[in-house]
C-alpha cells in the first residue's frame, strides 16, 4: 500500500456565503449498510455539564454517502460495512477488539452502488473506525483511500481488522496546507470547484473529518462522528465513547454548531442518523 499527500489547492472563496452562492452539479445519496447498538451514556458525555443523563441502548444506522458530480464523477463518503457481515456479525474479523454489527442482505455498499462502485474515482474516509471502512473490501482495491493526517499512524488491524488489505494508494491530507473560512480555521476544497469540503473535526480520532457538500438543491453538512446522532447538535453535547480526546471533540462540535446557527438554512446529517 502507497501512502500519498492528496494534493490540495488554496481556494479562491473567502465566504460560506460566497460558496453557498454559487452551488455545483453534485448529488447525495445515503445508504444505509447496517446498524449497531450503541449506549446513550456514552452518545453524550457523561461529564458535560448539559449531558442529558440518558441511558440504555439504541439502534443506529451505519451510513456511507455516495455523490455524484455530473463533470468530475462518483464519490464515496466514508464505505460502510461490506457483504461480511450479512452472516456474520462480527464480519470475518478475528482480532482482540472485533466490533459487532446487525446487516440484512444486501444491505452491504457494495450490493446497493451496484455498477457505480467501478467508476469511482476516490473514497473519502471520515476516520479509519470499522464501521465506516469495512465496506472498503466490497470495493476494487485501485479506487483511492483519502483520510485525514493522522488516520494511518493510528490504524490498528491488529486490534480491529485489515480492511484496507489489497488497497493499492491512501492519501493522505495535511489540513496545514488548507484554507481558513470562519468559523473553520482548517477547511480543503476537496474537488477544486467548491462542490465538496472537508473541515478538520478532530477529537473523535485524530484525522477525523466532516464534509460540506455544496449542491445545487442547497448545502449539506455532514457531522460524521463529532455527533452520532442529532441529539448531539441539539443539546450540544459531544459522545464520549470511541472518542480519542473528548474535549477536542466538544470543541468540534462546537465549531459545527456555530456554522449550523450562522447558516440555518443548511441540511445536517449527523454521523449515525439517516437524513
Amino acid at each position: 500500500m502507497k501512502i500519498k499527500n492528496y494534493q490540495l489547492k488554496r481556494s479562491s472563496y473567502e465566504s460560506w456565503e460566497t460558496i453557498f452562492n454559487n452551488p455545483a452539479p453534485i448529488e447525495v445519496q445515503t445508504y444505509q449498510t447496517g446498524s449497531v447498538l450503541i449506549e446513550l451514556d456514552g452518545t453524550f458525555n457523561p461529564n458535560h455539564l448539559k449531558s442529558p443523563r440518558i441511558y440504555g441502548t439504541v439502534e443506529v444506522p451505519i451510513l456511507s454517502h455516495f455523490l455524484s458530480h455530473k463533470k468530475l464523477g462518483n464519490f464515496l463518503l466514508d464505505a460502510g460495512l461490506d457483504k461480511s457481515y450479512y452472516l456474520d456479525p462480527y464480519g470475518g474479523v478475528e482480532t482482540p477488539q472485533k466490533e459487532e454489527y446487525i446487516q440484512d442482505k444486501n444491505q452491504n455498499i457494495g450490493y446497493q452502488l451496484g455498477d457505480n462502485a467501478s467508476k469511482l474515482k476516490a473514497v473519502f474516509l471520515s476516520h479509519m473506525h470499522p464501521d465506516h471502512i469495512a465496506g472498503i473490501r466490497d470495493l476494487p482495491k485501485d479506487i483511492p483511500v483519502i483520510v485525514g493526517k493522522g488516520e494511518i499512524e493510528d490504524y490498528e488491524p491488529d486490534l480491529y481488522g485489515d480492511f484496507l488489505k489489497d488497497v493499492e494508494t491512501v492519501c493522505e491530507i495535511d489540513f496545514q496546507d488548507s484554507d481558513t473560512i470562519s468559523p473553520f480555521s482548517k477547511c480543503a476544497d476537496l474537488l477544486g470547484d467548491g462542490s465538496l469540503w472537508a473541515i478538520s473535526t478532530p477529537g473523535h480520532t485524530r484525522g477525523h473529518m466532516s464534509f460540506i457538500v455544496n449542491g445545487l438543491m442547497g448545502p449539506k453538512l455532514l457531522t460524521m462522528d463529532v455527533a452520532f446522532i442529532q441529539e448531539n447538535i441539539s443539546y450540544g453535547v459531544a459522545p464520549s465513547d470511541y472518542t480519542l480526546n473528548v474535549e477536542e471533540a466538544q470543541r468540534s462540535l462546537d465549531m459545527l454548531i456555530q456554522f449550523i446557527r450562522l447558516f440555518r438554512g443548511i441540511e445536517v446529517t449527523a454521523g449515525h442518523a439517516f437524513p
